[in-house]
């Protein structure tokens, strides 16, 4: 299965950020992982989204984006890069070489009306597909960071119990929030929040590294960003959802907003919510945990997940959350494995 290309679009028009958002939200073949309002911000927001391909205004404020390039590729070479360009874009041959050559595509935004922008979706395109095959990242497998932006996790039956022995066992000094869903009912859930010391949101809430969260009952949880800022953001669930909140809506979203900067865990519980998004954690380039049946209550979802091949690593309980502290200090793919 070919992931899709990870694109961040960096413009200081608002405007444009939206109708470009449009375009790529139409295909399947990109996701669209953040948005950066200036040079400056566009270097924060790649370092946190580890995007593929950087859709980059030429001209902004505060800083441009043939600076910001510069730095960007220094620490991602193989960034692939689409530069967008309005009136007076690039201005001299020695700009251009110093871009890389051949290794930059070109739109020009001028060349349509600003309320006509959706005419560039297939030069947009077009442009994205040359610019990740030339950067040589898209489709393969994404570099891992150690330290993870986020860790979700997913339980149902048995998942209270769970959820306290891996908490105690991360540990307050754990770099990362960890985002919860647990099937649960809600008069159970406060009770649940005050045991593991976890915050239960409300309204849309910033989420802070080492912080504990419990997606509350009839919401669906999903992650997005603001600028570098993740957060947690609760909307009315679809109509034929089968859980709300749902662990395959949180672990998707942590997918699209972190990728390979995503930790999944999937506890024990009935059924199968969360298989198919701890997939997208894994296809994404993130590090998937799923516990074993033996020390599972009810091995239906973790179980649905190996079936799905989702699971890097198939864990006993108690060897998840030490599995996870070794992997903050270790190349993951050099860890033991015991999938199956």
């Amino acid at each position: 299965m070919r992931r899709p290309v990870r694109v961040v679009v960096v413009d200081d028009s608002a405007f444009v950020r939206r109708a470009f958002a449009r375009i790529l939200r139409q295909t399947p073949e990109v996701v669209l992982v953040g948005e950066a309002r200036d040079g400056q911000e566009a270097v924060d927001v790649c370092a946190a989204t580890h995007p593929e391909v950087v859709l980059l205004d030429v001209r902004m404020p505060v800083r441009d984006g043939l600076s910001a390039l510069v730095e960007l590729r220094q620490s991602r070479p193989h960034l692939g890069v689409v530069l967008v360009s309005g009136a007076g874009g690039i201005s001299s041959g020695e700009e251009l070489a110093a871009l890389g050559g051949g290794r930059v595509q070109f739109v020009d935004k001028s060349a349509v009306s600003t309320m006509e922008l959706h005419a560039l979706g297939a030069r947009l395109l077009e442009a994205i597909r040359a610019a990740a095959a030339e950067g040589g990242e898209a489709g393969q497998p994404l570099r891992r960071p150690l330290r993870p932006s986020v860790l979700v996790v997913g339980a149902s039956t048995g998942g209270p119990p769970a959820l306290e022995l891996l908490h105690a066992g991360l540990g307050r000094d754990f770099p990362a929030p960890v985002v919860v869903v647990q099937h649960i009912p809600e008069g159970f859930l406060q009770a649940l929040a005050a045991r593991l010391g976890a915050r239960v949101p409300h309204a849309a809430e910033r989420l802070e590294p080492g912080g504990l969260y419990l997606a509350p009952g009839g919401s669906e949880a999903i992650l997005a960003r603001e600028g570098v800022e993740l957060r947690l953001v609760l909307r009315p669930p679809a109509p034929d959802a089968a859980h709300t909140p749902s662990v395959d809506a949180l672990f998707s979203s942590a997918a699209r907003t972190c990728g390979p900067g995503t930790w999944g865990v999937l506890l024990t519980g009935m059924g199968r919510d969360g298989a198919e998004g701890l997939l997208a954690i894994r296809l994404a380039g993130g590090l998937t945990v799923a516990q074993d049946a033996p020390t599972s209550a009810v091995w239906g979802m973790p179980g649905a997940a190996v079936g799905l091949g989702a699971a890097e690593r198939v864990l006993p309980l108690p060897q998840i959350a030490p599995f996870l502290r070794q992997a903050l200090a270790s190349d993951t793919s050099a860890l033991p494995s015991s999938n199956p």
